[in-house]
This record gives C-alpha cells, structure tokens and sequence, in this order.
C-alpha cells in the first residue's frame, strides 16, 4: 500500500480542457509546454512561483511571510531574477561554462521556486517521487535554474522536480545585534526560505503529480551546506526520504555563534560607512545596492549561524543525536578537489603529513607506504586529500565511507549511505588552459559533474566544450543512478535497460563507486593505504 499522501488525488484544475492549469492553497498556475531532448514528450514547466511574499523594505532581515493568495490563472512561464549577489569577483571561468557569457537580472523579490513535471503526472493519481534541488555557490552566489542543471532528464525518470531560491549573502544571512534583540536571534533567514519552500512543496507538490511522502533533497558544493543545515535543523517538518550530496558531506561544518556573527555583522556595517547601532528603519530604508557596496574583509556571507533557534548543534552533533537516521544518503567528491597544501618538494610533502598523522606516520611507516619526488609531491597531496588524508571543507571520500559505516553501525542499517569520486575528466575548453582545470593537470575539477548528474551535455551546451560519444554515454548512466536512488533509494538499477555496473554501501564493507573512464565499485580496504585513510578519517572526524 502506498501511503495516504501518495494515493491522494491531485487538486483539480477548474478547465478539464487544460491540464497544465493546477490549484494551489494559494491560487490557480499554468504551465508552460517545453521541448527538451533530453526529456519526455508531455515536459511541462512553472517557472517563477512564489512561496513567500517578497522579502523587501520592511520585510528584509526578516522571516519568510506567508505568501498572499492571488486571484484569476498565474502564468509560470517565466524566471524570476536571481538573488542578490556580486558576480563580479570571480564571473570566470563559471560564467563560459553555466552562464555562458550572461546572467539574469538580481532582485531581492527572489522568493521562488521552479517545478518539471509531466502531462502524465499531472493527470495520473499514481504520484511521482519529488527531488528538491539547492543550488551551489557556497551561500552568497548562483541560482536555481542554471543551464548545467537539466530538470527534463529526471522527469524522463519519472520523477517530479523542484529548484529553489533563497536569499543569499548579507541578505540572507547577516546577523546583527539590533535584529537579534528584535526578533531574538538573528542570520540564517536564507535558511529559513528554504524550511519555508519545503512546507510550500508538502503542501502543493501533489497539485503537480509529486508524492510529498517520498522527497529527496539535493545539491552541490554550497547546496550542500544548504541540504546538512536543513536537514539537522528543529525546525524542519517536512519529511525527506532521501539526501544526495556533491561535494560535500558536511560532516565537519561548524556553525558561527549568533554572538560571533553579530560581530561580523558589525564590521560589515562599518565598511559600508554606517554605525553599527544604526537603526533598522534606516537599514531597511536603503536600497540592496547600497547594501552591496563593499568588499567587507569583516563579512562572511558564507557561515550558517548557531542562533539556537533554526539552527542549535553542528552538523556532525546533529547526526550523532539521530537527525538523519530515517534518511538515506548518496555523497562524493570529484577527483580534484583536494588541496595540495602549499607543498611543493618531497621535504614539505612529508613534514606535512607527520605533523597531519601523528603516530599513524610511524605506525604504517608513511615514509614507505608513498614515496614521492619534488616533481610528484604536489600532486599526490591533493590526490591523497581528495581520498580524505586531511579536511577538505567536508568533500572528503573517505569521510562518506567512514560516516556510511558509523551509521551503518548505530541504525543498524535501516537506512543506506553510497559514496563516490567522480573522477572523469571533461573536454577541455580553451579557458581551461593553464588552470587548474586544463586537461594536462590531470583533475575532475569542482562542478563538472553537474553536466553528467543532469545528463545536461548536448551540443553547444555549454558552448565551450565538446562531448565525445563516451561523455554522453556517461551522463545517462550517472543520471540513472541519480534516478534510481531518488525513486527507491537505491542508486543501483538500468540505464535505458542495461544494468548498470553494481554500486556497494558504503557500510562496513567501506564501499564506494568510481564514476570515470569506465565505472568501478569498491569494496573493502583493498591496500595498506587505504587502511590508513579509513583509521586516519576514523580518528580525525570522530567517527569510531
């Protein structure tokens, strides 16, 4: 039996004759009809739905407010502006690549979420499994419908899906001494407009062929901060069944104290030439661009605050008290993430890592376990630290499996974790050269595998790059398992019906899966190496 919510018909659309036209709580939308290559027949798109009302003048810094009914038909057929934001600093290399050479318009009126579905779903009283997706571009930058993230490949799976944008940067998360004594705490309202879409989504997801008992929240790099930070909060009551994570476990986020991040909020104020006790009359008062006329070296847009309200624990204290057991989890890292550390000689190399694994360098006589040169020891840190030998920011692999068999131990499997390296090199683009990125270092590079996840590579998109036969081949398997996992919270099944190559638990077995020049799961620790990445991650992440 399905549960209640899954067999509860859709609301009824007031014309028969047009089955794009659905009721929400909040009034009647129309769908845009869209072809896309990659999707079914009956694609069917709304663009641009509020879940809030507008965050702006009084309502700035402030929770998310209950969105006002409207009357008459809403047509979705549009994008919202993006999110207030400075692109400025870094538009390249992302803007050749997601934006291809333009951005869309920011407002702070960006309250809005975007869903793909079908005719069929629409119509059918069977729902869909939902996959809520929150951009990347830590919690300052980006936006939802970004080309590389191709909603249409998942509704070809069967599968209904919603993108979702908050407010960001100082907008979303500035905490002030004068806000907290308002409001009792303070930071954290892009936080909040994510809880608050989240409960838009249980409660009209169904309207739009999704089941709101089978969601699965998703994303990547700064998403996925998004995704931990939500998922352990108090505050969230709608249910999630499943969590992928691209780079970016989060296992080791700490969050600012709200009196820390008052203390930024301050400086911030004073950089932009205001007192810090300014009122918030006045603050509200001024326009956004006025409120992002500064390089704040005081502002860290990017931290989630401890305000003991939405947020109260670390990511990893929230785990450890049960936050995610009921949740099946899909994570991993792309190849090159790691960081090399400033090394540059073989002295430095080893130095690093004595200092890094203490009596582990002895006890597995490191020395000779990885022999390295000036030329290699660059090189073999950050390869070392993509496997999970140092931090990372949380994007470690070994993280995953160490924290897929910590909870394999403590639920006793009720729920499943899978790990991943993506470690496919993408075609090279002409501004890749001489980076990071170029094709001669050797690296999966930070978000190239949104192309794949989203099976989104088609010609001239992105316009830089050129797909060979194999990259294809490889965003319909990635793809697939994405699919899988979103509809059974398994990722192992087909890909337009040949099995896909099995993909382990990363439980006790340490499992995990190579998404490369071929696809190879993993079992085990199949060197001495990799017993001391498991005992090293072990030990440095508490996960024993």
């Amino acid at each position: 039996m399905r549960p209640a919510a899954a067999r509860r018909a859709r609301h009824k659309p007031t014309t028969s004759e047009d089955p794009t036209v659905v009721s929400t709580r909040y009034g009647l939308l129309k769908g845009l009809c869209t072809v896309n290559n990659k999707g079914p027949e009956d694609l069917v798109e709304y663009r641009g739905i509020p879940y809030a009302e507008p965050p702006v003048g009084a309502l700035r810094w402030r929770p998310p407010q209950d969105l006002k009914p409207w009357k008459g038909v809403r047509e979705a057929y549009h994008y919202q502006p993006m999110p207030m934001q400075d692109l400025e600093s870094d538009i390249e290399p992302w803007c050749s690549d997601f934006y291809y050479g333009t951005v869309p318009q920011t407002s702070e009126d960006c309250l809005y979420l975007n869903i793909t579905t079908t005719q069929s779903a629409l119509i059918d009283t069977t729902k869909r499994p939902v996959y809520v997706w929150f951009h990347g571009g830590s919690l300052d930058k980006a936006y939802a419908y970004e080309q590389e993230t191709n909603a249409a490949a998942f509704a070809a799976h069967g599968i209904v899906v919603v993108s979702v944008e908050q407010r960001l940067g100082a907008f979303g998360y500035l905490a002030l001494e004068q806000l907290s004594n308002e409001q009792g705490h303070s930071g954290n309202y892009g936080l909040m407009d994510q809880i608050k879409a989240m409960q838009w989504i249980v409660d009209n997801i169904a309207a739009f062929g999704g089941d709101p008992s089978s969601i699965t929240i998703g994303g990547q790099s700064g998403g996925t901060t998004k995704c931990m930070a939500m998922a352990t909060s108090p505050k969230l009551s709608a249910p999630i069944r499943g969590m992928i994570l691209e780079s970016g476990l989060k296992w080791t986020d700490t969050y600012q104290s709200q009196s820390a991040a008052e203390q930024r909020g301050a400086i911030y104020l004073h950089d932009l030439g205001l007192t810090p006790d300014i009122p918030l009359d006045k603050l509200r008062s001024m326009s956004a661009e006025q409120l992002m006329d500064t390089d704040s070296a005081g502002w860290t847009g990017h931290i989630t605050q401890d305000d003991n309200y939405i947020v109260h624990a670390s990511a990893a204290d929230a785990i450890r008290a049960g936050a995610l057991d009921s949740i099946n989890i899909l994570t991993g890292t792309n190849y090159g993430e790691g960081d090399n550390h400033g090394i540059i000689t073989a002295q430095d190399f080893y130095a690093h890592y004595r200092q890094l694994l203490g009596d582990l360098y002895d006890e597995y006589d490191f020395r000779n376990l990885v022999t390295v040169t000036d030329q290699t020891a660059a090189y073999t840190a950050r390869e070392l630290e993509t496997y999970g030998l140092g931090t990372n920011g949380g994007r470690n692999l070994m993280v995953a499996r160490a924290f897929g068999r910590m909870m394999n131990r403590r639920i006793g499997s009720k729920q499943a974790t899978y790990a991943y390296v993506f470690s496919h090199i993408t075609p090279q683009s002409i501004g890749d050269i001489g980076t990071v990125r170029s094709r001669a270092a050797n690296w999966a590079w930070h978000s190239s595998e949104l192309w794949y996840t989203f099976d989104s590579l088609d010609a001239g998109v992105p316009p830089t790059r050129q797909w060979t036969a194999y990259d294809r081949i490889l965003a319909k398997q990635v793809n697939a398992y994405w699919s899988n996992f979103i509809r059974t919270g398994v990722p192992n099944g087909q890909s337009e019906g040949i099995p896909l190559p099995a993909w382990p638990k990363a439980d006790d077995s340490l499992g995990y899966i190579d998404l490369g020049d071929g696809i190879q799961g993993h079992v085990k620790e199949s060197s001495r190496l990799e017993q001391l990445l498991d005992e090293y991650a072990t030990k440095a992440f508490e996960l024993g």
